[in-house]
């Protein structure tokens, strides 16, 4: 049986503690590249929840302006055909009681009446005017729920200017059982259009990394 000599030995004693410090060093580069790692997946998570809140807060704000916006460019549209109805038949009173037939007095007593309604009027189209492009905007034109709101919107317009040049009672009163059937149909949409975007509003808040999928990542340089 060999005898080894001292050297024989300190050099397995040295070989050995080289492997265990090897071995260490590369542990400790394991767990170094782990903790970095962990660190940048938690910087990531927090940037997403961040982009995700930010998103969330914009798209609640964009929510909460088409509600009051609608709510109140609805109510407008139905005031105007409605005060157009009133001056109908407020005309059509003050004839009875003051033309006596004659279509001079009855042109005159129609000037009147319109010239008074136009004056006031006017500031009422030109906000609904305004505000019907401006929910336009708002809308996306190429989702079907949006499309059809959009839709509404513009036949809205239409039937106000055909109430403006409505020459008969049965045409007025056509004209607002039409808006009134708009107005149903776009406060229907309306309704669906928020409860869509809120509950995409919910899922980006908890799913934060399906929300960065769908954003466009720049080019890198």
């Amino acid at each position: 049986m060999a005898i080894e000599t001292p050297f024989v030995v300190q050099a397995g004693i040295s070989a050995a503690g080289i492997g265990i410090q090897l071995y260490i060093a590369w542990r400790s580069r394991q767990q170094s590249a782990r903790q970095s790692q962990d660190t940048l997946d938690m910087q990531r998570l927090v940037s997403h929840r961040s982009t995700a809140s930010f998103v969330a807060d914009k798209r609640q704000r964009w929510i909460d302006e088409l509600r009051t916006d609608m709510a109140f460019h609805l109510a407008l549209s139905q005031e105007i055909v409605w005060k157009w109805d009133a001056l109908r038949d407020r005309t059509a009173l003050k004839v009875s009681q003051e033309a006596n037939g004659d279509p001079a007095v009855v042109n005159r007593i129609e000037q009147e009446a319109a010239d008074a309604f136009t004056a006031e009027n006017g500031a009422r189209d030109r906000e609904h005017h305004e505000r019907h492009i401006r929910l336009k905007f708002r809308l996306n034109p190429k989702e079907p729920l949006h499309i059809e709101l959009r839709a509404c919107l513009d036949n809205i317009r239409a039937v106000l200017n055909e109430t403006q040049g409505a020459r008969t009672e049965a045409n007025a009163k056509a004209l607002i059982g039409r808006m009134m059937t708009l107005i149903d149909r776009s406060a229907t949409l309306t309704e669906q259009v928020l409860k869509a975007e809120w509950t995409r509003v919910k899922q980006e808040v908890a799913y934060p990394e399906a929300l960065m999928a769908t954003i466009t990542q720049p080019n890198s340089l």
